[in-house]
């Protein structure tokens, strides 16, 4: 809904103005309207043309991706390290004093990867709309769909199936079809409130570790300042002010 309101934002020409088409979705009661009549009618029974309306038909769960259950270590989020970062950066005094860098992890919940299957139809009452607005949607498959600020998921449109029916004593009906098929994840809301609480990045200990040694062996008995100065010989300093 977003995106069709938001980044496509379809409309057509009338009488020489340009009109947004509306869009809403297919609840039940929509849907078997139209599937009867053929077309969509408002509660005064005027045909609403032009139009798009769209209904999800199944969520198919994506196996190919992974899962998030291991027989062997049941978890729902996995653990993932980043050694080198913005806050940890590489440098030689680390290699030399053999400082072991702070690594930072990620814990990263595990989804329900799924694709989405949508059914789409658009009304026009004329040809020349149709294909306007068929442009505008098909210019936008194989794209990310959704907020920018939020998620975005990959959309697919393969057909768009037309149709042209006049009936006797009845409206012209201009209408196309096409399915709409998105790839993406769920996480449910119990999951997302218990991660709420905990830290989703957190930071190792950072230690730095000394090796350097300093042995010092006395070769006799230390001599006084004296001893040292008659030893040197006499020295001129001389010095400016």
């Amino acid at each position: 809904m977003y995106y069709f309101n938001e980044v496509i934002k379809p409309s057509v020409i009338i009488n020489g103005n340009r009109t947004n088409v509306p869009v809403i979705y297919g609840s039940p009661e929509r849907w078997k309207s139209v599937q009867k009549d053929g077309y969509y009618r408002d509660k005064e029974g005027k045909i609403q043309t032009p139009l798009i309306m769209f209904k999800r038909d199944s969520v198919e769960k994506r196996r190919d991706l992974g899962n998030k259950l291991d027989g062997n270590n049941p978890q729902l989020h996995y653990t993932f390290q980043e050694k080198y970062t913005k806050k940890n950066q590489y440098d030689n005094f680390s290699v030399l004093q053999n400082r072991i860098p702070q690594r930072e992890h990620h814990a990263v919940v595990v989804p329900d990867f799924v694709r989405l299957n949508y059914t789409c139809t658009i009304w026009c009452d004329y040809i020349a709309q149709m294909n306007k607005l068929i442009e505008m949607v098909n210019f936008t498959s194989d794209s990310y769909w959704g907020d920018a600020e939020k998620f975005k998921f990959n959309a697919k449109i393969d057909t768009f199936s037309n149709t042209t029916e006049v009936q006797q004593g009845d409206n012209r009906i201009i209408k196309s079809d096409f399915g709409l098929i998105l790839q993406g994840y769920l996480v449910p809301d119990s999951i997302n409130k218990e991660l709420a609480q905990k830290s989703p990045k957190f930071y190792s200990k950072s230690t730095v570790v000394f090796n350097g040694e300093l042995a010092v062996t006395p070769t006799g008995i230390p001599l006084t300042r004296e001893q040292v100065r008659e030893a040197t010989g006499a020295q001129n300093i001389t010095g400016s002010l």
